[in-house]
């Protein structure tokens, strides 16, 4: 009875949820590389516009963080949601590459006023009543329910759009996020919280990042971890196409990949046991893409079979990776800054990944599918050299000390 009752969800953790599901609902998302195409665009444009998204949803991390721990959470999620279904809606409708480039910019605007924001706002709830436990696992439902509402808007949208356009799908995204917004300003809660100026802020992220070097190094290595957790996201459609698949099957199995994520961001702890928080992605992502550049050896079901396995050891990488950096930047940041913290968080993955999307796309145009995932197999690969180099510091320190001894 005691252990039910530790598991009651708060009111706010239940609208954290309901939230994170409305505003996931990404009916277009299993084949929009591939939309851009059909309407002309080579795979080398189309990324380029991903491209455009990460750029600003990089540029626009810190300030929306900012904004956030100044104004308001909840009012930035609210605005953060409008502005989003704003955009998926006039992607639906416009065919011309500047339009898209500009309504990707919005939706990079969009996100980096909802990545962090949430989850900073319903720690702080959690951490004024001092359940800060209930608050990781409501973490890893909230993430669980974006991977749901991704497959089962995905899984649908892909028969929706056999049944009318691709481009239609872009409409019901932006209905099922224009829906999250009501639930944000009617019941999460902001209160927990003593109001901060802009100033305090700011100089609180700042020292952060000044006095803090376990958080700076997080940061390096998350941005490098995302380079291959992003790539093999958008990998999975060119791949797909790649591979012969058939339209009708991309949302099932992209649905089915979600569906992977999903259990992961139940078993986060248990599965970085071994390897660690950050270790355990790196090798997971290492293996994935060294698993999909051996698929494009073998032609037909064998190929379809080694890059779905490839995929699959990248799901739980994905699945793993947004509640650990969560996870990880709440154990450093301060209250007056804790959006502000995971802006600086995102902005260092979108940047990075922004930079190597179009090269990406590029490698898969020319050099093919093995040559690209090898790439990111060595990218990879970098984030394991802040740990190398505080190894070899501390080996130096401990042979001084054996020395002087």
């Amino acid at each position: 009875m005691g252990h039910r009752r530790s598991m009651r969800i708060q009111p706010f953790g239940l609208a954290f949820i309901a939230f994170r599901f409305s505003r996931n609902s990404y009916f277009h998302v299993a084949f929009s590389v591939l939309y851009f195409q059909s309407l002309g665009f080579s795979l080398a444009t189309a990324l380029s516009l991903e491209s455009f998204y990460y750029i600003a949803k990089a540029g626009c991390e810190v300030p929306c963080g900012v904004f956030a721990d100044s104004v308001g959470r909840k009012l930035t999620l609210v605005l953060g949601s409008l502005a989003a279904a704003s955009c998926y809606l006039g992607l639906g409708l416009c065919d011309q590459y500047w339009q898209m480039m500009l309504f990707e910019a919005g939706l990079g605007l969009s996100m980096s006023m909802a990545s962090g924001t949430d989850s900073a706002l319903v720690y702080d709830e959690y951490k004024a009543l001092a359940k800060t436990a209930e608050y990781e696992h409501v973490e890893s439902i909230g993430w669980g329910m974006r991977n749901i509402a991704r497959g089962v808007a995905s899984a649908f949208g892909s028969l929706f759009a056999t049944w009318y356009t691709m481009g239609s799908t872009f409409i019901l995204t932006s209905i099922a996020i224009f829906m999250s917004a009501p639930v944000a300003a009617i019941f999460l809660k902001e209160g927990g919280r003593r109001k901060t100026s802009l100033g305090a802020v700011v100089a609180s992220a700042a020292s952060l990042v000044r006095r803090n070097a376990e958080y700076r190094r997080v940061l390096l290595q998350f941005a490098i971890i995302t380079i291959g957790v992003k790539a093999g996201f958008w990998a999975f459609q060119p791949f797909s196409d790649l591979h012969h698949l058939p339209l009708e099957w991309i949302g099932t199995c992209f649905t089915a990949l979600l569906f992977i994520s999903l259990v992961a961001s139940f078993f986060v702890k248990r599965i970085c046991r071994v390897f660690g928080l950050l270790h355990t992605q790196t090798a997971l992502i290492v293996a994935a893409f060294a698993i999909m550049s051996l698929s494009f050896a073998s032609e037909g079901k064998a190929g379809i079979l080694i890059v779905s396995l490839g995929l699959a050891l990248h799901a739980i990488a994905q699945g793993i990776s947004d509640p650990i950096m969560r996870i990880l930047i709440n154990r450093y940041a301060d209250s007056d800054s804790r959006a502000t913290a995971m802006s600086v968080a995102s902005m260092a993955g979108d940047g990075s990944f922004s930079l190597v999307a179009p090269l990406f796309g590029y490698l898969i145009d020319k050099q093919g599918g093995a040559a690209a995932s090898i790439a990111i197999v060595a990218v990879t690969l970098c984030s394991l050299y802040p740990d190398l180099i505080k190894l070899h510091q501390a080996g130096m320190k401990k042979q001084t000390v054996h020395k002087r001894g």
